[in-house]
């Protein structure tokens, strides 16, 4: 969920979803048959989104529905086809279900999207559908990308073990068994493979004291998402879902009690804890909302969503440099995130740091050309670089693409009309502009762009009739202002030169 006060992206178009082959519940323990059958009446009323279809699949997955998972994600994957999750978890739901070119595929998908840890435990995935398979070369040049990152290095080996046993290279088997030991040494299982690779060399005493070793402990992946679904069986997500479709409607009070109940269930839950501040933030509880954001970076240092949302609400506030080092955090963390980067821009330009800021808009501005507040952050930022010239051409670009834009138009009137370098201002531009935004949204300030357009082309009368609209439209917007618009309205009323 996003922050308080943050401007939502634009809307795009989907695929509809596909059906889901809903399982048979009727023999399940009752507990069980409970939380699903409401999590599949939640997702029925709201509205279709990925992250409904992905919870459903998740608890399909962690109960072994898994066609009914497949179809989950399959339809999560539809409406969000840039997240690696959810081909991921399809990959995972159909190797489960003994699919396995269909589970090689969807984890492929996912090794196209994914972040890291994700993309090596996908190549772990990918390496051992193929061994089952048969196709030991693909399974072998899936394991070794996975060996090539530390987290995944020793269940690699120890899989790579397996296929050179499958093609009879008992040394080179021995090697990655022992690579694997050496890196769990509490992985007893492995002890039995070893000491086949050991006979196989014709070493049978060193495959007798293997086998002597040998025990019930194996060597799994590390894979933070599956072992997310594992933990779903424990009754938190239906909490979960219920507090998100509250926030949804607006109900924050609701979505936070929801929240709060599934953390009574697993205290450990960053997702419950990152959805509860993002609701006590809307709800106006913004120190309730940056404790549980910082509880969740506490349980998860690298969560994206914590740091964007806990830099937003810093951001807000009066503490730049903190704001600064999440925001820093969630741009790393995901580099192709316009808002993110948006935010950070607008905080190092706080701070003053012009040339850094103007990067960031301009990556933000790369990213999602229709975000006119990136639009406008780029251009103010190159005007108190002095770059008048350039923010002229900028705001010209962004009104080409976003004509109906009231903000944009109003920066343009305000740079066209008082421009300290001479040679961009356009006075007859600037009224044009300045006119069309009053029109849309008569305001004190758009009053007074008209006086300033005005007072630029030397009808010093007229900005000063403008100014005095503006001191009235103030009265009741902003009293604050009146002495500054009065200054403004004696400068023109004394007629020329009244040009800014």
């Amino acid at each position: 969920m996003m922050g308080a006060g943050l401007l939502l992206a634009l809307l795009l178009a989907v695929p509809e979803p596909g059906t889901i082959r809903y399982p048979d519940l009727s023999g399940l323990e009752s507990a069980v048959a409970s939380q699903l059958g409401e999590m599949q009446r939640l997702l029925a009323a709201q509205t279709a989104n990925a992250v409904s279809y992905g919870d459903l699949g998740q608890a399909y997955l962690a109960y072994g529905f898994n066609d009914a998972a497949a179809d989950c994600f399959r339809n999560a994957s539809r409406l969000d086809s840039q997240s690696f999750r959810w081909p991921y978890l399809l990959g995972a739901a159909q190797q489960a279900a003994g699919h396995l070119d269909e589970a090689a595929a969807a984890f492929g998908q996912a090794m196209t999207l994914s972040v890291v840890p994700a993309a090596a435990a996908a190549n772990f995935h990918l390496g051992e559908i193929r061994l089952l398979q048969g196709r030991l070369d693909d399974a072998d040049a899936a394991l070794r990308k996975a060996l090539a990152f530390p987290a995944t290095a020793a269940a690699a080996h120890s899989m790579l073990g397996q296929v050179a046993l499958a093609r009879r290279d008992f040394r080179a088997a021995a090697e990655h068994l022992e690579a694997a030991l050496a890196a769990v040494p509490d992985a007893s299982r492995l002890h039995v493979p070893l000491a086949m690779a050991y006979r196989g060399q014709g070493d049978r005493a060193k495959a007798e004291e293997h086998l002597a070793k040998a025990g019930a402990v194996g060597l799994r992946v590390p894979d933070p998402l599956l072992d997310g679904v594992a933990n779903l069986r424990v009754g938190e997500r239906v909490a979960v879902m219920r507090g998100r479709v509250s926030a949804q409607a607006g109900r924050y009070q609701d979505a936070a009690q929801e929240f709060r109940r599934a953390l009574t269930v697993r205290p450990e839950s960053v997702e419950a804890r990152v959805n509860l501040g993002s609701v006590l933030s809307s709800a106006g509880d913004r120190s309730g909302a940056m404790e549980q954001l910082r509880e969740a970076l506490r349980l998860d240092p690298g969560n994206f969503t914590a740091h964007f949302n806990l830099g937003a609400l810093l951001a807000e506030g009066s503490a730049p440099e903190e704001a600064r080092a999440h925001l820093e955090a969630a741009v790393a963390g995901r580099p192709d995130d316009a808002e993110a980067r948006r935010l950070l821009a607008k905080v190092l330009r706080g701070g003053g740091q012009l040339p850094a800021a103007l990067a960031q808009y301009r990556k933000a501005v790369e990213l999602a050309p229709g975000d006119e507040a990136a639009r406008l952050g780029e251009a103010e930022t190159l005007v108190r670089l002095g770059r008048y010239g350039e923010a002229r051409r900028r705001l010209d670009e962004a009104l080409g693409l976003m004509p109906a834009s009231g903000l944009l138009a109003h920066a343009q009137a305000r740079l066209l009309a008082a421009c300290p370098d001479l040679s961009v201002r356009d006075g007859e531009r600037a009224l044009k502009l300045a006119l069309a935004v009053w029109q849309a949204q008569p305001a004190a300030f758009h009053a007074e762009t008209i006086a300033l357009a005005l007072a630029e082309l030397g009808r010093c009368d007229e900005a000063a009739t403008w100014q005095r609209t503006a001191a009235g439209r103030a009265e009741s917007e902003n009293p604050s202002r009146l002495s500054e618009i009065g200054g403004k309205l004696a400068a023109y009323e004394k007629g020329p030169p009244c040009r800014p």
